[in-house]
């Protein structure tokens, strides 16, 4: 028994050489303590934030006939409102669609921060556009900003796992939907308000 405590090692090492058959159930054991210990996490380390998502609608458009217009006077003075209260946010992530207003919405944040402009087409439709968006936000580390429209909003936020915010009135301008993403796989919905 003296010689088993001082030398625990040794003694594991003889009883699994003399007793081949049974290994496998101590190292069974063995590996059910690991996970057991793994998969023990403290509140405070579950709802460790892991990434935010800002997504916002794009600015007011132009009221020229066209099927891809620009941003309207207002839309321009919004798009640098929400420049500046995104300022001193952490971004590493910029997406529009491939419709200029989205991008126009971004891209005083853009050369704000010195960020370049992801864009994710909606040419092979809605779906797919979808599931593109929510690549590039899984694929990058830092925090992503989206500029959609009032139809894909709602779909990119349950997409990513928040919830149904219901349908964005055509009319309505300068939301922003912050996701932010938990280690413990939840994601929290907060709103604010960019621009007059």
């Amino acid at each position: 028994m003296r010689l088993i405590s001082r030398h625990p090692l040794k003694f594991i090492t003889l009883f699994i050489i003399s007793s081949f058959m049974n290994c496998s159930v101590v190292f069974a054991a063995q590996e059910g303590n690991i996970k057991q210990q793994t998969n023990t996490q403290t509140p405070a380390t579950t709802n460790v934030t892991v990434k935010q998502v800002l997504l916002v609608r794009h600015a007011e458009k132009s009221q020229i006939n066209s099927q891809d217009p620009q941003l309207s006077a207002a839309g321009m003075q919004r798009a640098q409102a929400l420049a500046e209260q995104l300022a001193s946010v952490a971004l590493s992530q910029l997406i529009a669609s491939d419709y200029q207003r989205t991008q126009l919405t971004l891209a005083p944040l853009a050369k704000e921060k010195a960020l370049t402009l992801t864009v994710a087409s909606t040419k092979s439709g809605i779906s797919a556009h979808i599931k593109h968006i929510v690549a590039l936000v899984k694929q990058e580390q830092g925090n992503s900003l989206i500029a959609g429209h009032s139809n894909t909003l709602p779909l990119i936020i349950s997409a990513l796992g928040g919830p149904n915010i219901g349908t964005i009135s055509e009319s309505s301008y300068g939301g922003i939907y912050q996701l932010q993403l938990k280690q413990n796989g939840k994601v929290i919905l907060t709103q604010s308000h960019f621009g007059q």
